[in-house]
């Protein structure tokens, strides 16, 4: 079964242990029931969750791999005994560009973390591995109004010093940027980064050029898509400072 994108629990316990957990789960939450036109086999089941598809699959060899980054996690990997990837079904598989339906994925994900008790969550489009605990806690306040949970599902590459390229944002948007300043240090990007990162996902993709405020009132944001969308170049610039054109 195709498991990207997906979410992957990571559990200290047997796959049996976790499967009977799911089954209870199922049994006592009444927004949540098995799929009966639809069977994975043993290794797997289709869940409907608040009128959403989602595929669960207890055997993604595939997608435990040891590239993960443990951003917020202190789980090691030598304690993992099993698995759990939840994806969109393919019916909707690209449907996280739809806010609504991202949100209902990564809240379908954190109460299966939560009542299945997963030791960690891993995005498997960027690889970032985090502790349970921090997931729900940043997709509870998503749900419930507040912030896109960047750091948990979107990656900031460093390639050079004030520079930093988004990685997995166009999964919720279509889109990825880079951003580039050349006074700001790496920690201060990084909190523009994470800003532009929930705007985008938030509010889709930019398909024009502008101006937006920066956090510091005397700066600006300079937006530039590309030619075909995909990639939005932001620089940040004083507004005294002479504005060069954008490569």
């Amino acid at each position: 079964m195709e498991i990207s994108p997906s979410l992957l629990l990571l559990f200290e316990v047997p796959q049996s242990e976790v499967r009977a957990k799911l089954d209870e789960l199922v049994s006592k939450q009444a927004d949540i029931h098995f799929d009966q036109m639809e069977r994975l086999g043993d290794a797997g089941s289709v869940l409907i969750f608040n009128g959403l598809t989602f595929d669960c699959d207890f055997n993604p060899e595939s997608a435990l791999k040891p590239e993960r980054r443990k951003v917020f996690s202190t789980l090691g990997d030598d304690a993992i005994c099993s698995a759990l990837a939840i994806s969109l079904h393919s019916h909707i598989e690209h449907g996280l560009a739809v806010p609504e339906i991202a949100k209902a994925f990564l809240n379908f994900g954190a109460v299966c973390a939560r009542n299945l008790q997963a030791s960690a969550v891993v995005w498997q489009p960027t690889g970032l591995q985090a502790d349970t605990g921090y997931f729900l806690e940043v997709v509870q306040s998503y749900v419930d109004g507040g912030v896109f949970p960047v750091l948990p599902v979107v990656d900031f590459i460093a390639e050079k010093p004030g520079y930093l390229r988004s990685k997995g944002l166009a999964d919720f948007c279509g889109q990825e940027f880079e951003l580039q300043s050349g006074q700001l240090d790496q920690q201060e990007l990084i909190r523009r980064a994470i800003r532009l990162a929930h705007d985008l996902a938030t509010n889709g993709s930019i398909d024009d050029s502008q101006e937006v405020a920066d956090l510091d009132p005397a700066n600006l944001i300079h937006l530039e898509p590309s030619d075909d969308g995909m990639l939005l170049h932001c620089r940040i610039t004083s507004k005294s400072e002479q504005i060069e054109p954008l490569c």
